[in-house]
C-alpha cells in the first residue's frame, strides 16, 4: 500500500504542473464545461500568462523549502508552513496568481514530500520544470516526447553494471521478475538472473521446512 501511495506522489510531483499548464494552454476540450469556466473565472484578473504563474510559484516554494533546510530545525517546519501560507495569499491576495494554481502547487508539494528518497526526490523537483517548459511549448505532445526521452535515458543507464530499470524492462526467465509489488519472502528463492548470478537460487526450493 505504501509503494502504491509512493508511486502516485511521484507520478503528480513529476506531472501534474505540467499537465496543468498543457490543459490551460491547449487542451480545453479535456475539461468538464463548468470546471473551465470556474478556472478562466479564477485566471480573468491574472495579467499574467500561465507559465510565469506557475513558475513563479514553484520557484518561491522552492526558495521555502531552501530556506527551511538550512535554518535550525525548530524554526524550520515553521518558516515553511508560515512562509507558504502568507506566500500564497499574498500572491493570490495581489492577484499574481489564480487561486487554483495555489492549489496545484501544493498538492504537488505534498507529493514530493511523500519520496524517501532524497536523491530521487531531487532529480523530480528539476525534472519538473522541464516538463512544465515542454507543456507549455507543445502541451500534451511535449510531455509525451519529454517522458520518451526520458524513459531511453533511463533504460540507456546502468548502476555497477547491471540495468537501472532491470528489475521491470530487462528479464529473460519470467520467475526472476521482481515487479514493485513484491511477492512474500517465502517466494522469492531465485535471484534476478539482470546480475549474472553465479548461484541460480539463493534458498532452498522448498524454503518453508517448518510445515513439514
Amino acid at each position: 500500500m505504501l509503494r502504491f501511495i509512493r508511486l502516485i506522489a511521484i507520478f503528480f510531483a513529476l506531472f501534474l504542473p505540467g499537465f496543468y499548464v498543457a490543459v490551460t494552454s491547449y487542451h480545453h476540450e479535456l475539461l468538464p464545461t463548468e470546471l473551465l469556466f470556474t478556472i478562466e473565472a479564477a485566471r480573468e484578473t491574472v495579467p499574467f500568462p500561465v507559465i510565469f504563474e506557475i513558475l513563479l510559484m514553484e520557484i518561491s516554494f522552492e526558495l521555502i523549502r531552501e530556506a527551511g533546510v538550512r535554518v535550525p530545525s525548530p524554526i524550520g517546519p515553521t518558516i515553511g508552513i508560515v512562509g507558504g501560507l502568507i506566500l500564497g495569499e499574498a500572491a493570490v491576495s495581489a492577484n499574481l496568481v489564480s487561486p487554483i494554481l495555489i492549489i496545484i502547487v501544493a498538492i504537488t508539494a505534498i507529493c514530493s514530500f511523500s519520496i524517501p528518497d532524497f536523491s530521487l526526490n531531487f532529480t523530480i523537483r528539476i525534472t519538473r520544470f522541464i516538463y512544465i517548459l515542454l507543456g507549455y511549448m507543445a502541451g500534451f505532445l511535449g510531455i509525451a516526447v519529454g517522458g520518451f526521452i526520458q524513459i531511453l535515458l533511463l533504460c540507456n543507464l546502468k548502476s555497477f553494471g547491471c540495468p537501472y530499470l532491470s528489475p521491470f524492462a530487462v528479464n529473460s526467465h519470467k520467475r526472476n521478475l521482481t515487479s514493485y509489488f513484491m511477492p512474500p519472502i517465502w517466494k522469492r528463492e531465485n535471484r534476478s538472473n539482470s546480475i549474472n548470478p553465479k548461484k541460480k537460487y539463493f534458498q532452498g526450493k522448498i524454503s518453508m521446512l517448518w510445515k513439514k
